[in-house]
C-alpha cells in the first residue's frame, strides 16, 4: 500500500509540471506534492533509511566468527558492507532492523554440499536481534552438539527450522516460551531426545510441528501435550519409538485443524485407536513401517477429505472394506506389504474417481482385476499389484480409462496372452511384469511401443518372438529367462541395460557390436549369456566405451579375444566363461584399471597367467578354472588385496602355492572391502547382479545375491608340488579351500585351527603325511571335508565334528584309525575291555552302596517312628486314638452315601413297583451294609 501511494504521488508530481504552467493553484500545490513523494517513496525504498543496527550487525558478526564457514557462505559478512545487503540476511524496509536469517546450506550436489555446511557453535549473540522472527539453520552439520536453550528466549520468533543439522541430546523445554511460534521443525537429526513434552502444549499458535526422528519414548503423555494445540495442521512424528505402552487412552484428540498426520515408522503394536478416526480435517495419513494389526477399519469411511492413505508394512489382516469407496477425495493408497490382508479386491475401488496410486502389492489378495475395478479410475497413474494372487481378467478389446505411468504386476497372473491393453498406455514409464505367467509371443506392435518406455522387465515368463528386426529405444530392458530366437536385436544410443539371457537367440553377435551410431553409446550393462550365439567375438568393442559389465558367457562362441576389448577402459566385470574361445589373453585388457571381476572359465586359452591379471589391484574374482594354463601362479597375486574368489582349478600350473597369500586381506577375518559395484550394479528399479558357478562342497552352484559374501581358494586339479604354506592358513575368513588332485606334500600343520569359517575342505589325492593336527577338531563350521587318498597316519583327532564325517573323507590313508573308520588304532583293543571292566568294578560299589543307603534309611525311618510309639506312652494312646477316629468317620460317611444310594435307585421304578422295590430293598439293605461296614472293621483291624 505505501509503494502504490508512492508510485500515485510521483505520477502526480510528473503530470503537475505539465499542468501547472496553466493553472496558478498548481504552482503552490507542486512544491508540496513532490515532496510527499520523496519522503514516501525514502521510506519504502528496502535500506534506504540509513544503515542496518549497528548492534544487530556486531552481533551477527559474533555470531559468525563462532561457526565455522568452510564454504565461504558468509563471506559478506564483514563491517564495511551494511548487514542488511549480506547473503541470508534480510531487515524491515522501514525500521532495518533484522527480521530473518536464511542459514540453510543451499544445496548443489551431494559431493558439495558436505563442503559447504555450516558447523561450530551457535552463539548467544543471537539473542541481540530482538526482532528476529524467522530462524533457519538447516541442513548444516552442529557437529551432534545440543540445541541451545536460549533460543526459547528469542520471543519473537515465529518460524524455526533446526532440521537436518545435525543437533542431538536433549530437547530443551525452553522453546515452550516462543508463544508466537507458527512453525517447528526439528526433524531428522542425529540424537534428539525428549524427555518431557509438556513445553509444546504452550505453543498455542503453532501450525506446523516436525519432531521426524526425534526419540520421544521417554515420553509416555505425548499425545496429551500434543492434542492441546488445536492450530495445528502439520504433525510429523515418524521415526519416533513411540509404541504400544505409549498409547494414550484418550477417546479424543484435539486436533480439529490437522490435516497432515505421520505416524510412520514407530512401534505401534495394537489397532489403529479410536481417536484418529475423529481427525475429520485430515487429508494425509501416514501410517506405514508400524505393527499395527486388525482388521482395516470401517471407520476410515469417516474421513470424508482424505486425499492420501500409507498403510504399507504393517500386520493387518482380514479383507479391505468395501467402505473404502466412499472416500471419494483419496489420490493415494497404499497397503502392500501386509501379508495377512486377504479376500479378493472391492469392487468399490473403482468409485475412487480421484486416485491416482494403487497400491497392494505384497498381500495376500486373491480373486480376479476386471473393468470394475476401474470403472472411474480415469486418473491412476500407478499400479502395484505384485507378489499377489490376483489374476487380470479384462477383455482382449478393453480400453482403459486411464493411462498409467508405472504398472507393477510383477510376481502375480497377467498371462497366459500378452495383455492387449497395454497398447492403449501411451504414458508408461516403468513396466514391471516379470514372472508373471505370460505364455505368449510379442504382438507386433510391441517395438514400437516399447520404445517409448524407459524401463522393462519382462524376465521370467515364457515369451516368445523374433526381434532382429527392431530397434530397442529403452534405457532399461531386461528381457532374461523367455523364450525369445533369432538373431540380436539392434539398439539405440538410449539403451543402458540389456539383459537378454536365457533365451535361445542365435548366430553371430557381430551386427549387434558392430553396428554403427550415430550418437556416442550410453550402453553400460550387456549380459547376453546363455543362449546358443556363435561365431567370434567381433573386434568392435571400441564403439563401446561406457560398457561396465559384459556377460557373453554359454555360448558357442569361438576364436580368440580381440584388442578393442580393451578399449572399453570403464569395464568393471567380464564374463565369458564356457565358451570355445582360445589363446592368449590378451594384454590390453590392462588398460581396464577398474576391472573388479574376470571369469574365463571353461574355454581353451593358453599360455602363463597373464602379468597384468595380477597387477589389477581392484580385482575381487578371478575365476580362470578349466583351462589350459601353465606355469607358475605368480608371486604378485597376493598383493590383490581385495580378492574374495580365486578359482584357478582344472589347469595345468605347477610349482608351489604362493606363500604371501595372508596378505590378501579380504580373505581374513573382517569386513569384506572393495568396489561392490563390481557385482552388483543398480540401475533403475531392479539391480544388474553378477553370477558365478562355483564348486563348493563337492559340487556346483550357482551364487548370485550372495556372491559378495563368499571367499574361497580353489586350485585344484593342477600340478602343484611343495608343502602347503603355514601362511595359507591364518586366511581365518576363509569359507572353503581346495588344493586336491595335485602333489602336494609335507604336513597338515597345526595353524589350520585357525580358519576358524572355514566350511569346505579338500585336500584329497595329494601326498600329505603325517598326522591330522588336534587343532581340527575346532573347526566348528567345517560341513565338507575330504582327506582321502593321501599317507596321513595316525590317530583321527576327537571332536564332536569330526567324527559326524563320513569314512570316505579319510580313505586311501592306509595308516589312519580310529572313529569314523573302524579301523582301530593300536591299543585299543585293551582299552576297549578295560574301561569295561574298570565301568564293572565302578558299578559294582556304585550298587551296592545304593542298597545299603536304600536298607538303613528304611530301618531308621521305621524304627524312628516305632521307637517314639514304644517308648512314649501318650504318644501311643493318641496315635490309636487317631486311627479309631479316622475308622469311626470313615464308618458314618459310608452309611450315609449307602443310604443316599438305596433313595436314589428307587425313583427310576413305577409307583407300584416302587413300593415293592422298597420293601424289597428294606430287607436286603441292612444285610449289604452291614456286610460293607464288617469289611472296613476288619481292614481298620488288620
Amino acid at each position: 500500500m505505501p509503494l502504490l501511494l508512492s508510485s500515485t504521488l510521483t505520477l502526480v508530481c510528473k503530470k503537475s509540471k505539465a499542468i501547472m504552467r496553466n493553472s496558478r493553484p498548481m504552482i503552490l500545490l507542486f512544491p508540496l506534492v513532490c515532496f510527499l513523494s520523496s519522503i514516501i517513496s525514502t521510506l519504502c525504498e528496502p535500506n534506504t533509511l540509513g544503515a542496518c543496527n549497528e548492534k544487530e550487525k556486531h552481533a551477527l558478526l559474533r555470531f559468525k566468527q563462532a561457526l565455522s564457514d568452510p564454504g565461504n557462505l558468509l563471506s559478506s559478512w564483514s563491517m564495511d558492507e551494511d548487514c542488511c545487503r549480506w547473503e541470508a540476511v534480510r531487515c524491515n524496509n522501514i525500521t532495518g532492523r533484522v527480521v530473518e536469517l536464511h542459514l540453510d546450506t543451499p544445496f548443489v550436489d551431494s559431493e558439495s554440499y558436505l563442503k559447504l555446511m555450516l558447523g561450530g557453535e551457535i552463539s548467544p549473540a543471537l539473542l541481540e536481534l530482538e526482532f528476529l522472527s524467522y530462524l533457519d539453520l538447516s541442513w548444516n552439520e552442529f557437529g551432534g552438539g545440543p540445541i541451545p536453550s536460549f533460543l526459547g528466549s528469542m520471543g519473537s520468533l515465529r518460524y524455526l527450522d533446526l532440521s537436518y543439522a545435525g543437533f542431538g541430546g536433549v530437547v530443551p523445554h525452553q522453546l515452550g516460551n516462543l508463544s508466537t511460534l507458527r512453525h517447528l521443525n526439528l526433524g531428522y537429526n542425529s540424537g534428539l531426545y525428549v524427555e518431557n513434552l509438556q513445553w509444546i502444549s504452550h505453543l498455542s499458535l503453532l501450525k506446523y510441528q516436525d519432531m521426524d526422528g526425534v526419540d520421544l519414548h521417554r515420553e509416555v503423555h505425548w499425545l496429551e501435550s500434543m492434542s492441546m494445540i488445536p492450530s495445528l495442521s502439520l504433525l510429523d512424528l515418524s521415526g519416533c519409538r513411540i509404541d504400544r505402552n505409549m498409547v494414550s487412552s484418550l477417546r479424543y484428540a484435539n486436533f480439529t485443524s490437522l490435516t497432515f498426520l505421520d505416524l510412520s515408522e514407530n512401534d505401534f503394536n495394537q489397532e489403529i485407536p479410536n481417536w484418529l478416526f475423529n481427525l475429520t480435517s485430515l487429508a494425509t495419513l501416514s501410517l506405514f513401517y508400524n505393527q499395527f494389526k486388525g482388521q482395516i477399519s470401517e471407520s476410515f469411511a469417516q474421513l470424508k477429505y482424505l486425499e492420501s492413505l500409507d498403510l504399507d508394512f504393517n500386520s493387518f489382516h482380514g479383507p479391505i472394506p468395501t467402505s473404502i469407496g466412499n472416500l471419494s477425495s483419496l489420490r493415494y493408497l497404499v497397503l502392500g506389504y501386509n501379508s495377512l490382508i486377504n479376500g479378493s479386491l472391492p469392487k468399490s475401488m473403482g468409485l475412487l474417481s480421484n486416485l491416482e496410486d494403487l497400491g497392494v502389492g505384497g498381500t495376500s489378495l486373491t480373486g480376479n482385476i476386471s473393468e470394475v475395478h476401474f470403472t472411474t479410475l480415469s486418473k491412476l497413474k500407478l499400479l502395484s499389484v505384485y507378489e499377489t494372487s490376483l489374476s487380470f481378467h479384462v477383455n482382449s478389446n478393453w480400453t482403459p480409462p486411464f493411462q498409467l505411468e508405472y504398472l507393477h504386476a510383477y510376481s502375480c497372473k497377467m498371462g497366459p496372452k500378452f495383455p492387449a491393453w497395454l497398447k492403449t498406455q501411451n504414458s508408461l514409464s516403468h513396466l514391471i511384469l516379470f514372472n508373471s505367467r505370460i505364455v505368449d509371443t510379442t504382438p507386433d506392435w510391441f517395438g514400437k511401443w516399447a520404445s517409448s518406455i524407459q524401463q522393462i522387465y519382462l524376465s521370467d515368463n515364457q515369451i516368445s518372438g523374433d526381434l532382429s528386426q527392431v530397434v530397442l529405444n529403452t534405457t532399461i530392458l531386461d528381457l532374461s529367462s523367455n523364450c525369445f530366437s533369432g538373431r540380436l536385436p539392434h539398439l539405440s544410443s538410449n539403451v543402458v541395460v540389456l539383459n537378454i539371457a536365457n533365451n535361445s537367440f542365435s548366430r553371430q553377435i557381430s551386427p549387434l557390436i558392430c553396428r554403427k551410431m550415430n550418437e556416442r553409446s550410453k550402453l553400460a550393462v550387456l549380459d547376453i549369456s546363455n543362449n546358443d550365439l556363435s561365431g567370434e567375438l567381433s573386434d568392435c568393442w571400441m564403439h563401446w566405451p561406457s560398457l561396465t559389465h559384459i556377460n557373453l558367457g554359454s555360448n558357442n562362441l569361438s576364436g580368440e579375444i580381440p584388442n578393442s576389448m580393451g578399449s572399453m577402459v570403464a569395464l568393471k566385470a567380464l564374463s565369458l566363461h564356457n565358451n570355445s574361445l582360445y589363446g592368449d589373453i590378451p594384454s590390453s585388457l590392462g588398460n581396464c584399471k577398474v576391472l573388479g571381476l574376470i571369469n574365463l572359465s571353461d574355454n581353451k586359452f593358453l599360455g602363463i597367467i597373464p602379468r597384468w591379471i595380477v597387477e589389477t589391484t581392484t580385482l575381487m574374482v578371478i575365476q580362470l578354472r578349466s583351462n589350459k594354463f601353465t606355469g607358475e601362479i605368480p608371486q604378485k597375486i597376493c598383493q590383490l588385496s581385495y580378492l574374495t574368489v580365486l578359482d584357478l582349478a582344472n589347469n595345468s600350473l605347477s610349482g608351489t602355492i604362493p606363500k604371501c597369500l595372508n596378505n590378501i586381506s579380504n580373505m581374513a577375518a573382517g569386513p569384506i572391502e572393495g568396489d561392490f559395484n563390481v557385482l552388483e550394479a543398480y540401475y533403475g528399479y531392479e539391480s544388474y547382479m553378477e553370477s558365478l558357478i562355483l564348486n563348493i562342497k563337492g559340487r556346483d552352484s550357482e551364487y548370485k545375491r550372495i556372491l559378495r559374501y563368499v571367499r574361497m581358494i580353489d586350485l585344484s586339479s593342477n600340478n602343484l608340488s611343495g608343502s602347503i604354506p603355514v601362511e595359507m592358513f591364518s586366511l581365518s575368513g576363509l569359507q572353503s579351500l581346495n588344493l586336491s588332485h595335485n602333489h602336494l606334500t609335507g604336513m597338515i600343520a597345526v595353524e589350520i585351527g585357525g580358519m576358524e569359517y572355514l566350511e569346505s575342505l579338500d585336500l584329497s589325492k595329494n601326498n600329505l603325511s603325517g598326522e591330522i593336527p588336534q587343532t581340527m577338531a575346532n573347526l566348528t563350521f567345517l560341513d565338507d571335508l575330504n582327506l582321502s587318498y593321501n599317507n596321513l597316519s595316525g590317530r583321527i583327532p576327537l571332536g564332536t565334528q569330526i567324527q559326524t564325517f563320513s569314512p570316505l573323507s579319510f580313505f586311501g590313508n592306509a595308516e589312519l584309525c580310529g572313529a569314523p573308520l573302524k579301523k582301530n588304532c593300536p591299543g585299543d583293543e585293551e582299552e576297549t575291555q578295560r574301561p569295561t571292566s574298570v565301568r564293572e568294578n565302578r558299578e559294582f560299589p556304585e550298587i551296592a552302596w545304593f542298597y545299603v543307603g536304600m536298607g538303613s534309611g528304611f530301618f531308621v525311618g521305621l524304627w524312628g517312628v516305632c521307637g517314639c510309639l514304644f517308648f512314649y506312652k501318650a504318644w501311643r494312646h493318641a496315635y490309636f486314638q487317631y486311627l479309631d477316629d479316622i475308622k469311626d468317620s470313615t464308618y458314618v460317611a459310608i452309611a450315609i452315601k449307602l443310604k443316599w444310594l438305596h433313595q436314589k435307585l428307587g425313583i427310576y421304578n413305577a409307583e407300584d413297583d416302587y413300593q415293592r422295590s422298597v420293601s424289597t430293598s428294606s430287607m436286603a439293605w441292612p444285610k449289604s451294609e452291614g456286610a460293607v461296614v464288617y469289611m472296613f472293621e476288619v481292614m481298620f483291624v488288620l
